[in-house]
Parts: structure tokens; C-alpha cells; sequence
């Protein structure tokens, strides 16, 4: 006989949560649009399609043309929606790690209980509809059964999800290009988005210490390439983001996603590009070869690609936010990428080549100066508070300098001053002089105290 069945000693693994939370419910999905993305590994630029599917919607719904459209037109839901946008590999995902979402979801989840209870048939809820002014209505939703009800059904909703969570939604560029489809309208559907967008965001903040980050126990990791680190990385977990991805090949001198190429006749190129009315007459003047009377080619197009060749792209069909993260992911693996926080606004950043600072180019919020040029003004400014020699040039520098701009002193006199009094810092520097004969100097130059 065999014995009852029993579950008392099993154990969720990291990876039935981790897929857990990405499970699709009667709540919502978590794929629906697909955006088609390029990779340029020269470059090192992501290139997204973005499904124009909401502008046709929009076309049905308020029966217009989009052609007929003002230049600069966005989409009133999805600003993205039909356009094509580039950004650096490791941007954007760096972007979505740094966003802080989890304050905002908290109170929109408060609100959304209370407009919840005040759809139940009780006293109470009769009173927060009282109190608030709504209406009761059930906040399910009748489920699609055609792919035009389910067009409908996301495009209604999503315009919902702009309304109670577009903070959310906006974060940053894939939150917006990758919206879920709403079934219900509840705060448990909500509940679940949000607990999918922090699953993620948890995931990948590891993952970009441990893979990129070159102060993550540089020690013991220091020497190692990124795909070497994300490697070790697997070994401490089951619940790793590989997924399989739709790909395809596509050649790039037509369509999105231009990726580069190498010129071949560099001459030939610079010619067309002079005069390529005359380059392109001069090929269709002449006689047609074997080769393109055979298969009908046109003498231009095999002019054209002996000068410059096409490119073979990689093209990856992306419908949900994971996707696109893990692919942009899987592209900063395989440049190597490294990565730093800025000492200054504390954001991570990408190094540009060989170049290691610790400080990025941004212009915090609130101020006019990049990162760099904060650090280097403060830098500076140490430097002349330990160095009385360069805080005495400094004061005198700018005093001079102004008496330049109101006309008391003559740039030429000025120029000259500034050339001796150079020579006068060094010699203090080097101990020749004391600052206070330097001091005396620089301030008895033009007979100004």
C-alpha cells in the first residue's frame, strides 16, 4: 500500500520564487507589445522599434489618419509608441536599477485598498463612498475573445495604469515601452506589477555589482571579465535571468538599427559623398557585366556595395520587460563592461575605454557642472587651501583680472603680470621665496592695496 503523499518537508527554491513572481495570473500578463531591438556592438548602441500597435488603437477609437499628424506628435499614453530610440548599451538598465520606485508604489497601493473596500456591498464601504465621493462599480474586467477585444482591452487599460501609476510607469525608458495587460482593475493586480518591477529591480542591482562594478570585492575579483563574474555568480544561486530570446538577421542600410560598417574604397566613397548625383550617373552610364544582365541587378547596387558592404545585424524580438532587460544584460557581458559609482552623485556609471575616473559626466540635479567639473573645482580648492603659494596667486588672479573688465588695468599689463607671477609661485613652491615676500609681490605689482 502505498503511503499517503505528503509535502510537509518541501521547499520552494530560489528558482520556483524567482519564476513564481514572473507567472502570468488572471490579474495581469506581463507581455504584450513587442519591440524589435539591434544590437551595434561597434558602437556599442541598442536600437528599439518600438510597436506602433497603441497609435493604430488610437487611429480606430478617434478615427484619424496618423499621417495627417503635426511633426513632433507623441502618443497622449505611450510618447514612444511607432518611434525608434537609441541608446548606449548599459544606459537604460542602469537607469532602471537607480529608479527609485518602491515610496511611490507604497502609496499608490494605499489609495488603491481604500478605492477597493469602497466597491463592497457593506456599511462601511457605503461610507467611503460617502466620504469620497465615488460611485460602486466592480473593478473586474470581462475577458477578451478576440485579438481585437485584447487590443482594446490593454490599450483601455493602459491608459488606466497611466492615470493611478504614471510616476511608476515613466521611471524610465523600458518601464514605458514595456507596459504589462491589465485583466482586472485592483489593487491586487497592481500589487502584483509592482512586486514583478521590485523582483527585477532586486535582481539586476545585484547583478550589476557583482558582474560590472569594479570596487564589488575587487580582490577577489580584479582580473576577472565581466561574463567570468556573472559565471561565478550563477554558482550561488539556481534563479539566474538566462531566457531564450527570439532572434533574426536583417541587413541595415534600409530600415532601423544602421549598425556600422567598414569602408572598403575609401576614395570611391569620398567621391560619392562629394558629388553622388555624378557618381551614381557615371555608373548608370555604363554597359551592364555578365553577372547583372544574368540575374537582373542593377550596376548601381553592385558599385555601391564593392564601396561600402552591408552589415549583417542581429535583430531580437522583445514582448516584456525582462526580456529586454536580460538582452541588454547578455550585450554589457559581452562588451566587458565596467561600471563605477560617482563619488559625487553616487550614481553608477560607465567607464568610456581605458579611461578610469572616479567620477561621471552628468549634471546632477540642481547644478550647472558636470560631476567631473565639481570634483575638479573642489580638488582645486583644497589644493589651494593646504598651498598658501597657490591661494595667494589665486586671490591676486582674480582681483587683477577684475580690475581688467573695468578698465583700470590693461590687458597687455595684465598678460605680462600674469606670465612673472607664475615664475614668482613656482619659485615660492620650491621653497626660493616665503609666501610672504610672494604675497608682497603680487600685491605691490600695480601699486594697488
Amino acid at each position: 500500500m502505498p503511503s499517503e503523499l505528503s509535502f510537509e518537508n518541501f521547499k520552494y527554491t530560489d528558482r520556483d520564487r524567482y519564476m513564481a513572481i514572473r507567472q502570468d495570473s488572471d490579474e495581469i500578463a506581463f507581455a504584450y507589445l513587442v519591440n524589435y531591438v539591434v544590437a551595434d556592438m561597434d558602437r556599442r548602441v541598442l536600437t528599439i522599434d518600438v510597436d506602433d500597435r497603441f497609435i493604430g488603437m488610437l487611429e480606430k477609437i478617434e478615427q484619424f489618419d496618423r499621417d495627417d499628424m503635426p511633426q513632433g506628435w507623441e502618443h497622449p499614453y505611450l510618447p514612444y509608441a511607432g518611434t525608434i530610440v537609441e541608446n548606449p548599451i548599459g544606459e537604460q538598465l542602469l537607469t532602471f536599477c537607480e529608479a527609485d520606485l518602491e515610496g511611490y508604489m507604497k502609496l499608490i497601493l494605499t489609495l488603491l485598498q481604500v478605492s477597493d473596500a469602497a466597491t463592497e456591498d457593506t456599511p462601511e464601504a457605503g461610507d467611503i463612498r460617502k466620504k469620497f465621493g465615488i460611485g460602486k462599480s466592480s473593478p473586474v474586467v470581462k475577458k477578451p475573445a478576440t485579438r481585437e477585444e485584447l487590443d482594446m482591452l490593454c490599450y483601455e487599460n493602459y491608459e488606466y495604469l497611466m492615470t493611478v501609476a504614471d510616476i511608476v510607469v515613466d521611471a524610465c525608458l523600458y518601464t514605458s515601452i514595456f507596459p504589462p495587460l491589465i485583466y482586472t482593475r485592483s489593487s491586487k493586480m497592481f500589487e502584483q506589477y509592482f512586486t514583478y518591477l521590485l523582483a527585477l529591480q532586486h535582481e539586476y542591482k545585484k547583478l550589476i555589482d557583482f558582474c560590472f562594478d569594479t570596487d564589488f570585492y575587487p580582490d577577489a575579483l580584479d582580473g576577472l571579465t565581466a561574463a567570468s563574474r556573472f559565471h561565478l555568480y550563477c554558482e550561488t544561486t539556481d534563479a539566474v535571468p538566462i531566457r531564450p530570446m527570439n532572434m533574426s538577421f536583417r541587413f541595415t542600410w534600409h530600415g532601423f538599427g544602421n549598425v556600422s560598417t567598414t569602408i572598403r574604397d575609401k576614395e570611391a566613397y569620398a567621391r560619392f559623398k562629394q558629388n553622388p548625383g555624378k557618381a551614381l550617373n557615371s555608373i548608370q552610364k555604363r554597359e551592364l557585366n555578365a553577372f547583372e544582365k544574368e540575374y537582373n541587378i542593377s550596376p548601381t547596387l553592385t558599385e555601391m556595395l564593392k564601396v561600402m558592404p552591408i552589415p549583417i545585424a542581429s535583430s531580437y524580438r522583445c514582448g516584456s520587460l525582462e526580456e529586454m532587460l536580460y538582452l541588454e544584460f547578455e550585450k554589457m557581458l559581452e562588451l566587458d563592461i565596467r561600471i563605477k559609482k560617482c563619488k559625487n552623485c553616487g550614481r553608477y556609471f560607465i567607464f568610456k575605454g581605458n579611461y578610469q575616473t572616479e567620477y561621471c559626466d552628468r549634471v546632477p540635479e540642481g547644478e550647472t557642472q558636470s560631476c567631473q567639473a565639481i570634483a575638479a573645482t573642489a580638488k582645486y580648492a583644497r589644493k589651494i587651501k593646504d598651498n598658501p603659494a597657490l591661494a595667494i596667486f589665486n586671490r591676486a588672479y582674480k582681483r587683477y583680472h577684475a580690475r581688467v573688465k573695468v578698465g583700470t588695468v590693461k590687458p597687455d599689463a595684465f598678460k605680462k603680470w600674469k606670465y612673472e607671477a607664475v615664475v614668482m609661485r613656482d619659485r615660492c613652491l620650491s621653497g626660493e621665496m616665503t609666501a610672504e615676500e610672494f604675497e608682497a609681490w603680487a600685491d605691490g605689482y600695480f601699486n594697488v592695496k
